[in-house]
Parts: structure tokens; sequence; C-alpha cells
């Protein structure tokens, strides 16, 4: 009778542990890892970005001509490389990064 006791109390326990172990809580979506939202200020970094730019070509390009005359012209990426080459040889002080800024926004307009 003992040995049939103890095998029922040993029973009990493992069903108790399996139930305990079976009916913890999974991560609900809320616990889970979540992909970041951007925040409104990250979402419009790319337009300040674009409104530096053109605030840049109408700097930089406006002393000689009006900023019009480079914003109507459609040229691919080499074009405008070309285009601003030409006027840093006749005077634009426009550097390196400067110029591949200008030539992407352009481009992508």
């Amino acid at each position: 009778m003992r040995k049939k006791w103890i095998i029922f109390c040993l029973s009990g326990l493992m069903l108790l542990v399996l139930i305990v172990a079976c009916t913890q809580a999974s991560p609900t979506p809320v616990e889970e890892e979540i992909e970041e939202i951007p925040t409104e200020e990250e979402v419009m970094e790319p337009e300040e970005e674009a409104v530096d730019v053109e605030a840049l070509i109408i700097e930089r390009c406006s002393g000689c001509h009006s900023a019009d005359r480079v914003f109507q012209a459609d040229y691919d990426a080499q074009g405008w490389a070309d285009e601003i080459d030409d006027m840093i040889r006749k005077g634009a002080v426009v550097s390196e990064e400067e110029k591949q800024l200008m030539i992407d926004w352009l481009v992508s307009r």
C-alpha cells in the first residue's frame, strides 16, 4: 500500500510540474521585441535634408545666376557632375561633399 501511495504522489507531482510548465505565459506581442517605429523627427529627416540641400544649391549657385536655372535643368548624375565642375572652374566654391549632396538631390527629384 505504501508503494502505491509513493507512486501516486510522484505521479501527482510530475503532473503538477507538467501543468505549471505548460501554463507559463508565453511572451505577448508587447513583451516581444517589436520593430521600432520611427519617430516623427526620423520620418521628417529626409525632407529636412532635401530642404537643406536645396538651400545649399541656392546659396552656392545664386551668386552668378538664378537658382531657378539650376532647378529647371535636367541632367543625369554625370551631367550634373560635369556642370558643377564647370561652375567650380568659373569660381563657385563647392566642396566635394557638397557637390555629391547636390548631385544626389538633383538627380532624385
